[in-house]
């Protein structure tokens, strides 16, 4: 069989595992309410027509970007219908294109086999399936600063002026959208490791070639009209957006508890089954050894640590905030993998054939344990979201078509499974008030006692945990 057939089934194996580990149990599992904020906003642009201003549940959403709103929407409007499989659609789209650019442009770089390689690894880590398969902005994020990331080292690395321009068009192109999905998050991520790598490496020469004017205007023209078109119509927008940028990055909202070396925990889990690998990527960059492919190992080591390191010194940290370093790692990982299993250079025979082999390993049983596991993962009885998903369509069928409000608080995957708007009333008598004509009232937690003490409100039935209760006139209670 010659070079050319071996490549094809061995891309056709690869592409296999992308579209496995991304879609495979897609839509089994019910919303969460992060995912819900998606979902519903999305719903509501359909609905009201503006796709400037999201809104959920009747408040103006405007902390994120909205492109994983316009994403689902648009998945959404051409199927006619909304569910779980089509909110998470986007991500797991995004996830599959992510892990074609690592595949490409490592490749380009760094030959066949370590790119397929570090796009396996990449596209079968943890990190990968959990946010391919949530409705959450995450991915989207993660998917462009990847290609923004690689498509600049190619461009930069490029002999041919078209593929140069092609990759600085690309990359300007992929920040843009990056700043969409979930900015302004990616002017850390990306701007930093570039800037030192220019400096280490005395790139001031390229400046010129990376289309400084055009590009800077391509990305211009890509982020800047949805926040002046939101400020035009709600100049409160300012106030929101210094909240959730500014204030998160320094620790006064959500900022938590976690401690400086959060992320540096977290990289090993969002990396299984192949963490083992990241101290090996960690200390890459300081032996000569890997001669020509020490360069590329400085850039990817580049990207993922000044990534961590500045997320870390932000005082409002979260799990997530480490994804879209991750395909650094894996690119990084599949140089190492790939000396240990073909080349054998950096690493003794011996310690190479026992890594690799109980790599491969690991790596068969994991995807067994995805492809039975994860689908299953939906049925679970306990489980928050499915209590809150059946019990929304519950009250949306006891309900009818009358109206239902919240006492003081609701999940935000209640409001996307009852499939309208539901209120928020914490003044008890206004609440009353509305009861007496018909209003459904769902209520959680302590204001359920709150409620059946009044004695007023007829309880109509519990949800499975009986945190969760639906008050209405003439029902019976269950």
């Amino acid at each position: 069989m010659d070079n050319k057939k071996i490549k094809r089934i061995v891309i056709f194996g690869v592409v296999i595992i992308f579209v496995l580990t991304a879609f495979w149990g897609l839509g089994s599992r019910p919303l969460g309410n992060h995912e819900a904020y998606v979902g519903v906003s999305a719903r509501n642009m359909l609905e009201s027509g503006d796709w400037i201003v999201p809104m959920f549940n009747g408040n103006v959403r405007i902390n994120k970007t909205p492109l994983s709103y316009w994403l689902v929407a648009i998945t959404t409007k051409a199927a006619g219908k909304t569910n779980e499989f089509l909110v998470r659609l986007p991500s797991a789209a995004m996830a599959v294109l992510s892990a074609i650019a690592v595949f490409y442009f490592v490749y380009e770089r760094l030959g066949f086999g370590t790119g397929a390689i570090a796009a396996i690894l990449w596209s079968s880590s943890l990190g990968y399936i959990k946010y391919s398969h949530t409705g959450r902005p995450e991915m989207g994020l993660a998917c462009f600063v990847t290609i923004a990331m690689l498509s600049f080292y190619s461009g930069i690395k490029s002999e041919n002026r078209r593929k140069q321009i092609l990759y600085m068009v690309i990359f300007w192109a992929s920040f843009g959208l990056a700043m969409l999905a979930k900015g302004p998050a990616p002017l850390p991520l990306i701007m930093p490791a570039i800037f030192i790598y220019f400096v280490i490496y005395k790139q001031w020469k390229y400046i010129p070639k990376l289309l400084p004017i055009a590009g800077v205007i391509l990305f211009l023209l890509i982020v800047l009209p949805w926040p002046i078109a939101v400020a035009a119509k709600y100049p409160q927008a300012i106030n929101i957006w210094n909240l959730e940028f500014l204030h998160r990055a320094e620790g006064q909202y959500a900022a938590g508890s976690k401690p400086f070396y959060y992320y540096f925990k977290v990289m090993f889990v969002y990396f299984l089954p192949f963490s083992v690998l990241i101290p090996f990527a960690a200390a890459a960059p300081f032996y000569k050894i890997w001669e020509e492919r020490r360069d590329a190992i400085v850039y990817y080591w580049l990207w993922f640590f000044a990534g961590v390191i500045i997320m870390s010194l932000c005082g409002g940290k979260r799990q997530h905030y480490i994804l879209p370093m991750m395909p650094a790692m894996a690119a990084m990982a599949g140089i190492i993998f790939n000396d240990m299993i073909f080349v054998r250079k950096a690493y003794e025979r011996k310690f190479s054939a026992i890594l690799s082999t109980a790599h491969t390993v690991v790596f068969a049983l994991w995807v067994i344990g995805f492809v039975f596991a994860l689908p299953g993962l939906g049925d679970i009885a306990d489980d928050e979201n499915s209590i809150n998903r059946d019990f929304a369509l519950k009250a949306a069928a006891a309900a009818g078509e009358k109206e239902v409000i919240a006492y003081c608080e609701v999940d935000q995957s209640f409001i996307y499974y009852f499939g309208k708007d539901v209120p928020e009333i914490c003044d008890i008598d206004e609440l009353y008030g509305l009861y007496e004509k018909g209003f459904g009232i769902a209520a959680e937690d302590e204001y359920i006692e709150l409620l059946v003490k009044d004695g007023r409100f007829r309880l109509a039935f519990f949800g499975r945990d009986e945190s969760r209760a639906f008050f209405m006139k003439n029902q019976i209670s269950e």
